[in-house]
């Protein structure tokens, strides 16, 4: 028997503040296409006995119109073409309140479409094989209890949704997140289908990650993604990509002594149309000069990433420390400071009695902010 394993599909994610010409967002509308591709080629092409979908359908626990309709054809098609679908909720779209109802719940009554995700373990036969159903729980203690009514029947399959404790990778850790235990890996299972972790990894034997088939951070950009072909009688897995890698992080190039001139050049580099077209990418500049980047013209760096999906310069400038590290001249500032009052009060007729005053007030103000600020500076070096 021959399932496809897939998960965290994020339906309704969007970022970059970037829309098309009928103001959708282009990424959100990016991960809705890469969904109806996948399912296309999973019926025409794949053909599998099963599908399982383990977790994070939805970016929202309360999903856009869009987003459910999008969800609605392709699961439609699954339906209609007879293929047994199990699909458990994660993290992202599975209520956390009795007074939140689940977007999954329009979906039950479907045939060939398994839906879990009432907080509770649920078993589905399929062929020779019993799908062991846990989706997410509101707790740590509940995916244990959960965990408990499994009856093991020598074909088992078993689904979840979370971050394995001896995964290394925690970058899908936040707070409040449930690591499930490594005591769930259990070697009678003939396979384990885990979602949450967006990149596919082995974690056991017979466990896998089948990773996102997006990009949704510029951390993801090396991740393999895609989706996974499982042999249950063989125990194979085989790797599907699905689309071209769309996500490019460049590593941080070193601008120590570069002019705007050179900066300039480096961009026009590093984002040739052929290479940057209909992709999200991220330049990294390190030392470099505040003022040679901030004299590139704007218009000339929007005009680099216009074939881009997304471009994102991020700088770091060698001058912030310097420029923290400046000892305050008090006599320089004081000499500005009464130049700038003389013109003042010149083009405003200001009298020189209150001249005088507001002179004498600041100065004293602007010694007392010099001082605190220089004896901060003092400690913060010791």
């Amino acid at each position: 028997m021959k399932i496809v394993h897939m998960s965290d599909s994020h339906l309704g994610f969007s970022a970059y503040n970037k829309v098309d010409q009928y103001g959708r967002n282009i990424i959100e509308e990016k991960i809705y296409q890469g969904f109806e591709h996948a399912i296309d080629k999973i019926i025409k092409d794949i053909k599998p006995d099963a599908i399982v979908h383990a977790g994070d359908v939805f970016h929202h626990v309360r999903p856009r119109i869009r987003t459910l309709y999008v969800f609605k054809s392709a699961i439609e098609k699954l339906d209609k073409k007879k293929i047994p679908t199990i699909i458990i909720s994660g993290n992202h779209d599975a209520p956390k309140s009795s007074s939140t109802t689940s977007p999954f719940s329009l979906f039950e009554g479907l045939e060939h479409i398994h839906v879990v995700h009432r907080n509770e373990y649920e078993s589905i036969p399929i062929r020779d094989y019993v799908f062991h159903c846990i989706p997410f729980c509101l707790d740590n203690r509940a995916y244990l209890d959960e965990f408990s009514k499994i009856k093991p029947t020598g074909s088992d399959v078993l689904v979840m949704h979370g971050l394995i404790e001896s995964l290394k990778d925690k970058r899908l850790r936040t707070v409040g997140e449930h690591e499930l235990s490594d005591s769930f890996l259990k070697s009678y299972f003939s396979y384990i289908a885990l979602g949450h972790y967006h990149n596919q990894a082995q974690v056991a034997e017979n466990a896998w990650y089948s990773g996102s088939i997006e990009y949704f951070n510029f951390g993801e950009s090396s991740d393999k993604k895609g989706i996974l072909l499982v042999d249950l009688d063989t125990n194979n897995v085989e790797q599907i990509d699905l689309r071209p890698k769309y996500m490019i992080d460049h590593p941080a190039i070193d601008c120590t002594g570069f002019s705007t001139a050179d900066l300039a050049e480096e961009l026009l580099d590093l984002c040739n149309e052929e290479d940057i077209k209909d992709k999200i990418v991220r330049i990294n500049l390190k030392n470099v000069s505040r003022a040679a980047f901030k004299s590139i013209d704007p218009s000339y760096r929007t005009r680099l990433g216009s074939s881009a999906l997304f471009l994102k310069i991020r700088v770091e400038y060698y001058d912030d420390e310097e420029n923290d590290n400046i000892q305050l001249d008090s006599t320089q500032l004081d000499e500005a400071f009464s130049r700038f009052l003389e013109e003042e009060s010149q083009k405003n007729k200001i009298s020189s009695e209150i001249s005088k005053d507001v002179t004498t007030y600041g100065r004293d103000v602007m010694k007392r902010a010099i001082s605190i600020q220089n004896l901060w500076r003092h400690h913060a070096s010791e």
